[in-house]
């Protein structure tokens, strides 16, 4: 499967299996989502989330290929977005039955509570500098999180997955290097206008690869983040703090460089059916969800 650049791809039957449902009318009457995918990932993108059985009718997925930064490539799907929420995940990301309906219920609370939310997000750090979330990462090899309630405040947001209000106007910065870190910088963008970001429980598979190092790009990133964010560090992400100090980049060399030699870090591969796995995880008690059948 190849896109061209710019192009949006709308769901066909072909692409999404035999067991495509008709929307339910308790869910969003509509969503754009949004992806960007480089071109290695194109079987990824079909083996994946093009599987998701809650891409249904009303999404209006827009897929972006050929940008050097997620700012730029997310920018972009905006401004084709038809939808008042837009979510924007990676290409790897699986959401199962019940997601939609997860999310249709954190944006119709929120909006009851705090009409004015910035951003959404399916893992993050809250205030009290726990990280949240509710998912599965193939590339963990594990449950990350569990199931909570309501949603929780957030100082900061994985990329996984992202959702904002187009009615906020709030845009990813396209300057910020490649693919790490918009989902922090957009909260604090968030924050400079005075919207909150949350992490909701909306149960997803993070279909990655593991890593034993943050790459060369990701330290890039934070090191941009350190020099935009100056006044407001220390922030913590998922997986550092981003510090005045050089202390964090400095513990996750040395950090890493002991698991790697005593082999103590178990990564996990992609999984060639998401479905399947899904099901095995409500076999074993995992509370999947399944709101929107």
């Amino acid at each position: 499967m190849r896109f061209m650049h710019g192009v949006r791809k709308r769901e066909d039957k072909s692409r999404l299996g035999d067991g495509q449902r008709r929307p339910s009318p308790d869910l969003l009457p509509k969503w754009s989502l949004i992806v960007p995918v480089k071109e290695e990932h194109d079987e990824v993108l079909k083996g994946t989330l093009l599987g998701s059985p809650e891409i249904d009718d009303r999404c209006d997925l827009i897929i972006k290929c050929g940008y050097r930064s997620a700012g730029e490539a997310y920018n972009a799907g905006i401004s084709e977005a038809s939808s008042e929420i837009l979510v924007f995940c990676h290409s790897d990301v699986y959401l199962p039955s019940g997601w939609l309906g997860e999310l249709t219920s954190a944006v119709r609370e929120l909006g009851d509570v705090d009409p004015n939310w910035g951003v959404l997000g399916v893992a993050g750090v809250t205030a009290n500098g726990r990280v949240s979330g509710y998912l599965y990462s193939t590339g963990l090899k594990a449950i990350v999180g569990e199931r909570f309630a309501q949603p929780l405040e957030a100082t900061s947001l994985d990329e996984v997955l992202l959702v904002v209000r187009r009615s906020s106007m709030l845009k990813f910065d396209e300057e910020l290097p490649g693919f790490h870190l918009y989902g922090t910088d957009i909260c604090l963008e968030a924050k400079k206008r005075g919207m909150r970001s949350y992490v909701i429980s909306a149960f997803c598979v993070h279909n990655s690869i593991g890593v034993r190092y943050l790459p060369r790009a990701f330290w890039r990133a934070y090191i941009y983040m350190r020099k935009k964010w100056w006044a407001e560090l220390p922030v913590t992400t998922c997986c550092t703090t981003i510090a005045k100090s050089g202390w964090p980049i400095l513990h996750h060399v040395i950090s890493r460089s002991r698991d790697h030699l005593f082999c103590s870090v178990d990564i996990g591969t992609r999984c060639d059916n998401p479905e399947a796995l899904v099901k095995r995880l409500a076999a074993r008690g995992e509370s999947v969800g399944s709101r929107s059948e």
